[in-house]
């Protein structure tokens, strides 16, 4: 429940052929330490050039937070992106509602964030592939650090178990 689909570095990795190559036309992805760091606002004009670049390709960007929909909408109001607020992860169901309302097929979507035991725990649950991509920054809510401090144990163990399962750089670098 815990694997991640792949690893990579960060969101803006994942580019549009790989996607294409997946079947892959939404993408729903955490916001704090995913997309932008977690105290902050601020983007990098890089998210910007992707996300733009997901828009023309017709690729669906959608942030699902467990933050209220007008603390999401202030960070992002900016962005080419829509929001699925107060998602409750690691529980899926707000996910599952969203994808089934929006007549979205599963197996279109890729679930991105940087927590092991909410974003890839929720995304596996909801039936998604999922994409762990290292925090944008080095620090943490309180709420947070408590959860990497588990999830850090689990990751060494399933890389221990899965030779593969370290950090990659692209989709389609699973080998």
């Amino acid at each position: 429940m815990f694997k991640p689909y792949i690893m990579l570095d960060k969101i803006t990795d994942i580019e549009i052929d790989d996607l294409k190559q997946l079947g892959i036309t939404t993408i729903m992805t955490d916001l704090d330490n995913t997309l932008l760091p977690w105290n902050s606002n601020k983007y990098d004009l890089s998210l910007r050039k992707w996300l733009n670049q997901m828009s023309k390709n017709d690729i669906e960007v959608m942030i699902v937070s467990n933050n209220s929909y007008e603390r999401v909408e202030k960070a992002v109001h900016e962005l080419p992106v829509s929001i699925v607020a107060r998602a409750v992860k690691p529980l899926p169901f707000v996910i599952i509602n969203h994808i089934r309302s929006e007549k979205i097929n599963p197996a279109s979507v890729l679930f991105v964030g940087d927590q092991v035991m909410t974003d890839v725990l929720a995304g596996n649950m909801a039936g998604l592939k999922t994409v762990l991509v290292k925090p944008l920054v080095k620090t943490d809510a309180k709420k947070t650090r408590v959860n990497r401090f588990f999830e850090r144990p689990i990751l060494k163990a399933m890389q221990k178990r899965d030779k593969n399962l370290y950090w990659k750089d692209s989709l389609n670098d699973r080998n």
